[in-house]
């Protein structure tokens, strides 16, 4: 619900229930102190009379201002309204003066009365939760709430005394349902409550601690008529009397809307935890009553009974809990496929990302080498046709230098091409010294003239299990990255090496290593992450490496690096090994 201009300035119903707070706990205090006998009983009266009454004017004051919260304020204050009267028909009781048997019967009935006008005004403000779900889940907390608090009451006190024959069946059914009615009240502020744990903070939170209290005060009171107390000795002394009408008054002062809803934090995991106090409780009191064997069989029998029914409530609340379990699991489960599929995409586009960057740097360097070729192609076309033209025949050594550039720009073409190519190429084994020496030319197109790019290879055979266009990918991006570390020239060295023997389960190892400047310490940890890059902007992706180790690791294989300021860097990578055989 929306807050309305009741809470304008919510500073001051605040100040204004903590200066009555104190001065109801300062005149408890001191009634408690200094007064014995009937002043201190004539006291306490007076006392909550005059608390009841302000908590009574409160209310009406916000029942009579416009909006949705006002006809649940009317009936709040007329329950209230109610309680004063029985407070003052208290006071001349007391003092010896006999009220009409109509009124002192009247007085019997009229608490129960006021509290069923209190459920109305609870029912009046809407705060049920909206979906149907919601309101079986939040319905079995606060009918669990409210069979655990009626079982500790039956077995402490209303079972003794419903089912002896000291008092009247009259007052012993009155009794009764006054604590199921306050019971009714709790279970009914907790089921409205959970759905917004903030409304607690609010007037919700002072009436639900209104319906406690009373509840205790009458608990006591039955324990002090047990024991054959008078009926203004009030047991539960006068903190807990004052207590019961300041819940009221607060509720009514509360700067808050009844509605109203708020961030809770941690605050939200306390209060769902609430329902289960008191069937620890309950289980606490079962336990020693079995220990103890005090009960009569009747007693036992209805405990046995609540007993029950909080089991039955336990179990369908333990469902739906299970049922919220098995949704959220199956909703968990389609978002980390749908987070997988995602990352799988993203995956995807990144290395096609790179694969375009590595076409663009090796574009140039191609055009450049391609332009050569051709120009050479073009002149020496243009000696065949002069010979021609002169009735000569052209010289074949013309033709065959033609017929050699044609060739060395066809495979640059296809080897662009391939590298280009975005359908997946099948494993198989491939000889690392022959793959370098065939990607020599291609990177080559990739340096500046005072770079140098030399190739180290060892004796024999280098097998490794891949596929030329992921090595021409990897290399592509860490020659690229060298080349980009030395902007004043130095040299690239790629090296291949065989895994050592006490390397059996694992691949060729190839090295590229550069006399650039080295990474400083403080970037060690960010040369893998996506999108971090020490170039210019505009003239890096900072997808280059990412994309080498997520295309290795995808193979089996590994990426990592050495580096001194100063001396260079070198990038060690772990080409996947052959499988093994059967």
């Amino acid at each position: 619900m929306g807050s309305s201009h009741e809470d304008s300035d919510p500073t001051r119903p605040g100040l204004t229930l903590g200066v009555v707070a104190g001065l109801a706990a300062l005149t408890g205090f001191a009634m408690q102190t200094w007064l014995s006998g009937r002043p201190r009983v004539l006291a306490i009266l007076v006392g909550t009379l005059l608390l009841t009454s302000a908590a009574l004017l409160a209310s009406a004051r916000r029942a009579w201002r416009p909006g949705p919260e006002a006809m649940g304020w009317k009936l709040l204050s007329l329950s209230l309204f109610i309680a004063v009267l029985i407070q003052a028909t208290r006071i001349p009781t007391f003092l010896g003066y006999p009220l009409p048997t109509l009124i002192v019967e009247a007085t019997i009935v009229l608490p129960a009365l006021g509290s069923c006008i209190q459920i109305g005004a609870l029912l009046v403000w809407h705060l049920a939760p909206r979906t149907r779900f919601d309101r079986i889940r939040h319905g079995l907390d606060g009918l669990l709430f409210a069979l655990a608090v009626f079982f500790i009451l039956w077995g402490l006190v209303l079972g003794p005394v419903f089912l002896s024959d000291r008092f009247p069946l009259g007052d012993r059914l009155l009794w009764l349902a006054t604590f199921l009615i306050y019971d009714l009240l709790l279970g009914l502020a907790v089921y409205l409550g959970l759905p917004e744990p903030s409304r607690f903070r609010g007037p919700l939170g002072w009436l639900a601690g209104a319906f406690l209290l009373a509840s205790m005060y009458n608990f006591n009171w039955l324990l002090g008529a047990l024991s054959g107390k008078p009926l203004f000795e009030f047991p539960g002394g006068p903190p807990l009397i004052f207590i019961i009408p300041l819940a009221y008054l607060g509720a009514a002062l509360s700067p808050r809307p009844v509605g109203s809803t708020t961030p809770t934090g941690g605050q939200t995991r306390i209060v769902h935890v609430l329902p289960y106090l008191p069937v620890l409780g309950g289980m606490v009191l079962g336990m020693w009553l079995l220990v103890a064997g005090s009960s009569g069989s009747g007693n036992s029998l209805v405990l046995v009974w609540l007993a029950l029914s909080l089991v039955v409530v336990l179990l369908a609340r333990q469902y739906l809990a299970l049922r919220d379990y098995s949704v959220l699991s199956r909703h968990l489960e389609s978002r980390v496929a749908e987070r997988t599929a995602a990352l799988e995409r993203a995956q995807a586009m990144l290395l096609r990302t790179e694969r375009m960057n590595a076409l663009a740097s090796l574009g140039a360097g191609l055009a450049h080498d391609m332009n050569n070729l051709l120009s050479a192609i073009q002149s020496r076309a243009e000696l065949v046709i002069l010979d021609l033209d002169e009735g000569r025949l052209p010289n074949r050594e013309d033709m065959v230098r033609v017929q050699g550039a044609t060739q060395h720009v066809a495979s640059l073409s296809n080897r662009l091409m391939a590298l280009g190519r975005q359908n997946s190429e099948i494993p198989q084994v491939m000889d690392l010294n022959d793959e370098l020496k065939a990607i020599q030319p291609l990177l080559q197109m990739l340096l500046p003239r005072n770079q140098t790019l030399w190739v180290e290879h060892v004796a024999g055979p280098v097998p490794f299990m891949g596929t030329r266009g992921m090595l021409e990918q990897i290399l592509v991006n860490l020659v690229s990255n060298a080349r980009d570390a030395m902007p004043s020239g130095g040299t690239i060295t790629l090296r291949a090496r065989s895994p050592y023997f006490d390397e059996p389960a694992m691949g060729p190892l190839l090295e590229v290593q550069d006399t650039g400047g080295g990474i400083p310490e403080s970037l060690l940890d960010q040369v893998f992450q996506p999108f971090f890059t020490t170039k210019a902007s505009g003239t890096g992706t900072g997808l280059g490496l990412v994309s080498v180790k997520s295309l290795l690791e995808n193979a089996g294989g590994s990426i990592a690096f050495t580096t001194q300021v100063g001396l260079g860097t070198t990038f060690q990578v772990r080409l996947p090994r052959l499988p093994e055989g059967p």
